[in-house]
């Protein structure tokens, strides 16, 4: 019994169920904690409406989670199909990391103030320049052949991959959606730029994926192919990284938007 999923070059895929312990056992680990947090803190300023799009966003997180790192697709990213592997980045360093930041009232993040070293080291992490380099940085590191074909054939490499991904994005969209700490000067427009930087973006391992003429992965060109050849099904995953990074960065242009729009509305208008 495997407890997390890794590449097995010359292994031929098989649709035999896989149970991956280590991934439930972190699924049941996030919603503990998260009922723990909520147990702890008083939301009902917030609306009930509110409150459900909240739990909605963890319910949604943790399938996204669950999904992409269990059977089958966990071990078809992680062996045989780049393209798979390409989704599983989306999910667990994107868009999961979003929702789960997300689904904390802002109640649960002001614990945070009483550690003045803390949050003066969260305002040096996740200011948007370093949280930018820093979400950059993973994202061309994790998905770099060297790396990749070094860390994925073991279940402690993947996981490290893995959580790594989910820490990037954490660190990405703090600063975007968390209120601790403040940063007053990081206006809407900023907030919209920083977005649509992201997703214009060119990253090394895009360019590598879409225009190598031979696969630049070692675990998936040595796996045997359950659906296309490698290099048809790298190129694939180039275009997922680059279509699907865009299409999540636009979405969270336009929740800016609407409520950068909203706040202007609310506002008195001067006599």
């Amino acid at each position: 019994m495997n407890w997390w999923c890794f590449a097995q070059p010359g292994t031929a895929w098989t649709w035999q169920w896989q149970p991956l312990m280590g991934v439930w056992l972190v699924m049941v680990l996030l919603i503990w904690v998260y009922h723990r947090v909520l147990s702890r803190i008083d939301d009902s300023y917030e609306s009930s409406r509110l409150r459900k799009s909240r739990r909605a966003a963890f319910a949604l997180a943790i399938f996204l989670l669950w999904a992409s790192l269990d059977w089958p697709l966990g071990p078809l990213g992680a062996s045989y199909l780049a393209s798979v592997h390409m989704v599983q980045f989306l999910a667990v360093g994107i868009a999961a990391p979003a929702l789960l930041l997300l689904a904390l009232p802002g109640a649960a993040y002001e614990p945070l103030r009483r550690y003045p070293r803390l949050t003066k080291a969260l305002s040096d992490l996740t200011h948007p320049v370093s949280a930018f380099f820093i979400f950059n940085i993973m994202m061309t590191a994790t998905h770099w052949p060297g790396v990749v074909d070094l860390l994925m054939p073991t279940q402690l490499g993947s996981f490290v991959l893995d959580a790594a991904w989910m820490l990037g994005g954490l660190i990405f969209w703090w600063p975007l959606i968390v209120p601790v700490p403040e940063r007053p000067g990081f206006h809407s427009l900023g907030k919209i730029a920083y977005l649509a930087l992201n997703a214009f973006l060119i990253r090394p391992p895009f360019a590598m994926m879409i225009f190598s003429a031979s696969p630049i992965y070692a675990i998936y060109e040595l796996a045997p192919p359950p659906a296309q050849d490698a290099l048809n099904d790298q190129q694939l995953a180039g275009a997922v990284m680059k279509i699907g990074l865009a299409w999540i960065m636009f979405a969270g242009v336009l929740v800016i938007f609407r409520n950068w729009m909203l706040l202007e509305s609310d506002r008195p208008e001067s006599a």
